[in-house]
């Protein structure tokens, strides 16, 4: 059995009841033999192959056993042929007979099971066999149906009428058809477009030349992307560059695994195979500490590293390779790499240093999308005159026709060109005549895609060829040797090496110095070849296929990290087959269990290294698996949060809430809950902060009690952004104190950096002076992990420290080193939650175009995110912003919906606003109002201890006091805020305020 797509044709007679009336038996048989003989000519001398024969009904396949790259077309001329046909048939029965006889027909192409009759199997099955059949029933008489897979592929030969959407049987929805009415004769089903651009290898080697000379001249890191199509010849026009420089440069090569998602640092692994990393690192004073790294990376140690140190170790490698000659490194399939490998290589390309390396990376045209900063080098097909070239070095000189015949049905394609010409040759369809090779394109019609190619080419190769093929495309593009032998039935055994050969001969896989489990490695020529043979199995098989294999590895590596990614996807797919064909039981429930235990150890793996991206796929693929496990959900819930999914991580927290309750898991309930009431608090203004702080308290001895350090330390540091709402930053300063040395004993490196950023806020808004608080931030950066969540909201906070002391160069440096690494990590919402402050450092320069620029962006954010509690805050530092550009109105207007937003328990927000609203009146010449709504900012402010909120209430009461024509009041509200701005160092602020009184009481002097 095997699964292809085919084209189906059904042929019946129409009024064939009235007929069997009209005629007596033998004459009836006779009319039915000889329009069944004329049917099976014309339909078996366009390739067609008949099923079956019943009564008046005819059904042919196109595609079995073989298939044709143009099945479709096939199919559509052999019924129009039969049409005419019947018009001669139909004169000899009327002049036999009396009779005539109106044949309708249906055609549709789709994927198909299909069988061997000789052993009792069903010809084909599948709902391509009932759209055909159902078009046939409702066609008139001498009518053709065609459905619309068939018609995309005839398109361009064809002439069609489209019908009104047909109600068939057995369909919920309505069926797309045309009626064909003719077609032309020798014209492909899809012509090829010759329009597109015309590409010089020659200018895109020496651009890539360039790009490679910059690199090695200016001791940098430089990267290209070859995007086109697949088959274009990226691999090739990067192969040709390498080829040219010997041994001037050492060549690395990895590919990214088409599994979808997940397999993060599986290049790498790819490249560490290649290296002697202790003969590399050995003299280099970090080489253990990055030798250990990489390791993790790759999956051969426990991961104990963030993201960030794994690619400062990928970089020291680099860096180390390049000292003794330039590095290249190749990257290929990179449109399936996840983000974080694409994060990595950003990296490479901005930080490394003194070391000549150039990237290449090599990607399908739809990466253009994922990375549209990249720089790209498109690649289209081939000209004609380089097509000709092309075929000359395959096969020697070639007749003219010939060559442009197949530059024609090619498009240009390099990987078409080639496996047409092998194709030919395997046919023996090239033969030499007078010293020239003559291609026999008789029979040859125009591939609608390289798919229908490579398929056509597939069920051209013998059984054991093409089964060891499809053994081998479960495995994946790489693939080796030893699981090809253990999935194949132990009779067939003895002949894969042989086979194995044979398809290295014949160009559809060769040799590959990747090794799994010391197995020696192939690869496919191309992806679509791989693809191509996977599809051609039934979905049963491919199920059985991938358990298999996840056995075997499981065999030879059984606690193995780095597979794990690997065989959760293994264990997935033959969850997701044996599902879809069968109910689910207990064997479907122990696989489940299986591949849900791999994808969770990955996807724990990459949020431990803050690899949101890798986990947010992993842990949820894993929980979907593994529905009910509370802590698991979690974790899942964890990654989402990270990444700013705020919805998703509230459901998916709710989640992990009602299974830890049935299940009894009183750590993941409460800790579940607790996430739920932060969330709460930053989208719904109902939530409570005090409540949120007493449930933690009440938490607190009973794992205090168990020495649970790791949910310790999450739940002190939930418990000081309890404080930090209340803006009592002396608590939340002791509760982070605590939460450190828990984390801490739990070795949770994450957990430790998270409490350094919430001091770091501290920092900021307590009295603290800037001095000693950059000193605290600067060591705190020194001891985080570069490329972190952490370490860019630690670069931020640091910014604003350095502008209250007017260092504004310092700051900018620090502002964008910690929004490329906010942006890299995909914390676009934690930027923007942030946003008060890197746009407060704009304020302070004097720069308010930028800041509103920013804020309204960030404001856009958070309300697309349902984040009300920050956007509270953006608003009234927006509303601020505005007034100091006399634009009141606007101004007003965002008090109103930062006071809206705001939750009662978040003092910052709520001194904000009426901060902002304050100065607004006040510049409206309401002088009471703005006294009145300042002074409640005043109170709140005294409540905390907070000076930089102090001041700020304070410096808006003396606004306000001058508008309400009291100054003596507002110099004394401007100097009590001066003073606290001094104590803390608050070196701008201060001059501000200076200026702004100097001002006032110029302008009250009597001139």
């Amino acid at each position: 059995m095997v699964r292809k797509t085919v084209t189906l044709v059904f042929c019946d007679v129409a009024d064939s009841t009235a007929l069997g009336e009209r005629l007596d038996p033998e004459a009836l048989r006779d009319v039915w033999s000889r329009y069944h003989e004329t049917a099976r000519k014309v339909l078996e001398r366009h390739g067609g192959t008949i099923e079956k024969f019943v009564g008046d009904a005819v059904m042919a396949a196109f595609g079995i056993p073989v298939v044709h790259e143009d099945d479709a077309v096939r199919a559509v001329r052999a019924a129009v042929e039969l049409r005419k046909a019947l018009t001669d048939l139909n004169g000899e029965l009327e002049q036999a007979y009396g009779v005539r006889i109106a044949v309708r027909t249906g055609i549709n192409t789709g994927e198909v099971i299909a069988g061997d009759p000789a052993q009792g199997q069903a010809f084909a099955t599948g709902d391509a066999v009932v759209v055909a059949q159902r078009l046939e029933a409702a066609a008139d008489g001498g009518e053709i149906l065609v459905g619309a897979s068939t018609f995309r592929l005839v398109r361009d030969a064809v002439t069609a009428a489209p019908m009104p959407a047909l109600e068939l049987k057995g369909k919920a929805e309505p069926v797309a058809a045309w009626r064909l009415l003719d077609v032309e004769p020798g014209v492909a089903g899809l012509l090829r477009r010759m329009d597109s651009t015309l590409v010089d290898r020659t200018a895109e080697l020496t651009r890539l030349g360039v790009e490679l000379g910059r690199a090695k001249a200016e001791r940098s890191c430089r990267v290209v992307t070859i995007v086109g199509e697949p088959g274009v010849g990226k691999s090739r026009l990067a192969a040709e560059l390498f080829a040219s420089l010997g041994g001037e440069a050492l060549v690395l090569e990895g590919s990214c695994l088409p599994y979808g998602t997940g397999i993060t640092y599986w290049p790498l692994v790819e490249l560490v195979r290649r290296l002697d990393l202790p003969a590399v690192l050995g003299a280099e004073p970090d080489g253990e500490v990055v030798h250990g790294r990489i390791l993790e990376a790759v999956g051969r140690a426990e991961p104990g590293s963030r993201s960030d140190e794994l690619y400062w170790a990928v970089r020291r490698l680099l860096e180390t390779l390049a000292r003794r000659r330039p590095v290249v490194l190749v990257l290929d399939d990179i449109q399936w790499a996840e983000p974080t490998l694409l994060d990595l290589v950003e990296y490479l390309a901005g930080w490394s240093r003194d070391a000549a390396i150039f990237i290449c990376c090599l990607a399908r045209t739809e990466f253009a999308e994922l990375r549209p900063g990249w720089t790209l080098l498109p690649l289209g097909p081939l000209s004609p005159e380089d097509s000709a070239t092309l075929l000359g070095n395959l096969v020697g000189p070639l007749e003219p026709a010939a060559t442009r015949e197949l530059g024609r049905v090619t498009g240009g394609n390099p990987l078409f060109l080639e496996e047409m010409v092998r194709m030919l040759a395997e046919d023996e369809q090239l033969v030499e005549r007078d010293g020239r090779l003559v291609a026999e394109l008789d029979s040859l019609r125009v591939p609608a895609t390289i798919q229908a190619v490579l398929a056509a080419r597939l069920d051209r190769l013998g059984d054991g060829e093409r089964d060891v093929l499809q053994r081998a495309s479960v495995i994946g593009q790489v693939f080796w040797w030893g699981p090809v032998t253990e999935l194949t039935p132990p009779d067939r055994v003895a002949a894969v090496p042989g086979q194995l050969q044979a398809l290295v001969r014949k160009g559809l896989v060769r040799p590959d110095q990747r090794t799994l489990a010391g197995e020696d490695g192939f690869c496919f020529a191309h992806i679509l070849v791989r693809d191509a043979a996977y599809e051609s199995m039934p979905k049963r098989r491919r199920g059985e296929l991938h358990e298999r294999f996840a056995d075997w590895v499981e065999s030879r590596a059984p606690d193995a990290a780095e597979y794990d990614e690997i065989l959760g996807h293994h264990l997935e797919q033959a969850l997701a087959y044996r599902l879809a064909l069968a109910p689910a039981g207990a064997p479907e429930a122990a696989l489940a269990e299986r591949a849900a235990g791999r994808l969770a150890r990955a996807g724990r793996r990459a949020l431990a290294r803050d690899d949101a991206h890798a986990a947010v796929n992993l842990l949820g693929r894993a929980s979907t698996l593994r529905a009910e496990d509370p802590a698991l959900l979690l974790d899942h819930a964890d990654a989402r949060a990270q990444l700013g999914e705020i919805r998703a991580a509230e459901e998916t927290f709710g989640a992990a809430l009602e299974a830890a309750v049935v299940s009894r898991d009183r750590r993941t309930e409460i800790c579940a809950q607790l996430e739920l009431g932060m969330i709460g608090l930053l989208t719904r203004a109902e939530v409570r902060v005090d409540e949120l702080a007493a449930e933690v308290e009440r938490a607190l001895p009973a794992f205090e009690q168990a020495g649970d350090d790791a949910t310790l330390a999450r739940l002190l540091t939930r418990l000081a952004e309890a404080y930090w709402w209340r803006c009592r930053i002396g608590a939340m300063q002791d509760v982070l104190e605590r939460a450190l040395v828990h984390a801490r004993r739990a070795g949770d490196e994450r957990q430790v950096a998270n409490v350094a950023v919430r001091l770091g806020f501290a920092a900021i808004i307590g009295p603290l002076p800037v001095a000693e608080g950059r000193r605290f931030l600067a060591d705190a950066l020194d001891r985080t992990a570069d490329e972190t969540s952490s370490k860019g909201m630690l670069l931020l906070t640091s910014a604003l420290l350095a502008a209250l002391e007017g260092d504004f160069d310092d700051a900018r440096g620090l502002v964008a080193r910690g929004t490329q690494i906010l942006d890299a990590l995909g914390r676009s919402v934690g930027l923007a939650a942030i946003s008060t402050w890197t746009a407060a450092i704009d304020l302070l320069a004097g720069d308010a175009v930028s800041a509103e620029r920013d804020l309204r962006a960030a404001l856009d954010q958070l309300d697309r995110v349902g984040q009300r509690a920050n956007a509270a805050s953006v608003a009234a530092q927006l509303a601020e912003t505005l007034v100091s550009a006399g634009r009141y109105e606007e101004a007003a207007s965002l008090t109103g919906a930062s006071e809206a937003a705001a939750s009662p328990d978040d003092v910052h927000a709520q001194i904000a606003w009426r901060v902002a609203r304050a100065k607004v009146s006040a510049a409206l010449g309401d002088g009471a109002a703005a006294e009145q709504i300042a002074r409640q900012a005043v109170g709140l402010a005294y409540e905390t201890d907070s000076p930089f909120y102090t001041a700020e209430a304070l410096e808006a009461l003396a606004v306000a006091l001058d508008a309400a024509g009291r100054p003596t009041e507002a110099e004394a509200a401007a100097g009590d805020a001066l003073r606290l701005l001094e104590a803390k160092g608050n070196r701008v602020g201060a001059a501000r305020i200076r200026t702004a009184r100097a001002a006032v009481r110029t302008a009250s002097t009597p001139g």
